[in-house]
């Protein structure tokens, strides 16, 4: 396929038509295909696609959703080929350290990220922060997203994509040397990847969930954890059991990556990290994030975020990626 002429005028495309429905989705056959591209657009067809925040988006509690139109097509973490492109994305290269030092071709495998339409005047992006923008668009939030048949995204982003670059821009926010110790908290969707990922890095690597399914399949990665521990019986407020989870994962950690949204995860996370050591905050919970004084002062913990990733650090993942081969896994296979 090389132009809109050679695709079908209809897709199949899976909907939010109203925020709070059940079933929160409805499977449509008839949903009319996006295009053609404007200039600077290119048209995907959809391999794969997921996202992250379901309930939130499908209630309309998500930041931004006041802007999302109905219906709407959710999902911001897609990959597949390219289909067709505008006029620009014929004859320039997308720029970038992920993209290839050509304009992108029909037949281009790629993905995209959720952040796009930066409105370059503000702050962060002068600065070169540009997913910090508060005036940019979010696939699948604010305009349609990848759970259909084809979508259209802008050129110079499709070089990058969401699955595994969140995770993997947190763990190289710990700044860790070779051999420092991380735990992962929550070895669902973004943990057994960070798992594999932290492993590739050098890294000595723990893992603790409430649930043993998800424990059981990082235990059998080829870039498996170090330790990996139940915590669904660990209080925050037990020391001595705290201590003995240390123990368990092979010392207290350097760093803590949260990846769930629970606030026991959080309250344990301070308590686990070991002194001067860091919580990284990539769960987003509806709740506040219980940070004591005790934690931040007298122990020294640090907390910090890690939002999504840049291209270059997308292109560091997608070289590790390469030489690593670490594995993803179904929702089906985690439960």
């Amino acid at each position: 396929m090389t132009d809109n002429a050679d695709l079908p005028k209809k897709m199949f495309a899976l909907r939010i038509e109203e925020f709070q429905a059940d079933p929160p989705y409805v499977l449509r056959d008839d949903v009319k295909i996006p295009g053609p591209p404007r200039p600077d657009q290119v048209l995907i067809e959809i391999y794969s696609a997921g996202y992250c925040h379901t309930e939130m988006v499908a209630n309309g509690d998500f930041e931004h959703m006041s802007r999302s139109p109905l219906p709407m097509i959710p999902s911001h973490e897609p990959t597949g080929v390219v289909v067709a492109l505008g006029d620009n994305a014929k004859k320039l290269a997308p720029g970038g350290p992920s993209a290839p030092n050509r304009p992108l071709r029909v037949g281009d495998r790629v993905g995209a990220l959720l952040f796009a339409h930066y409105c370059g005047k503000c702050d962060d992006c002068e600065d070169g922060r540009v997913r910090f923008c508060d005036n940019k668009d979010m696939l699948g939030v604010t305009y349609d997203g990848a759970f259909a048949q084809y979508m259209l995204a802008d050129y110079r982003s499709v070089p990058l994509f969401c699955a595994g670059a969140t995770i993997y821009s947190a763990i190289k926010a710990c700044n860790l040397e070779r051999g420092e110790h991380v735990c992962i908290m929550g070895a669902g969707a973004l943990g057994h990847i960070g798992v594999q990922l932290a492993k590739a890095l050098d890294l000595k690597v723990s893992t603790v969930d409430t649930r043993d399914p998800p424990l059981e399949l990082v235990k059998g990665l080829r870039l498996a954890p170090d330790a990996v521990a139940n915590i669904k019986d660990v209080k925050a407020s037990d020391k001595e059991r705290v201590k003995k989870l240390a123990e368990e994962l092979g010392g207290a950690p350097d760093a803590v990556i949260v990846a769930t949204d629970a606030i026991p995860a959080f309250e344990l996370a301070l308590e686990l990290v070991k002194k001067h050591g860091l919580m990284m905050v990539v769960g987003q919970p509806a709740e506040p994030i219980p940070v004591s004084y005790l934690h931040v002062i007298f122990k020294g913990v640090t907390v910090k975020g890690s939002l999504l990733a840049d291209a270059r650090t997308c292109k560091e993942m997608v070289d590790l990626v390469s030489q690593s081969s670490p594995r993803s896994r179904t929702i089906e296979e985690m439960e």
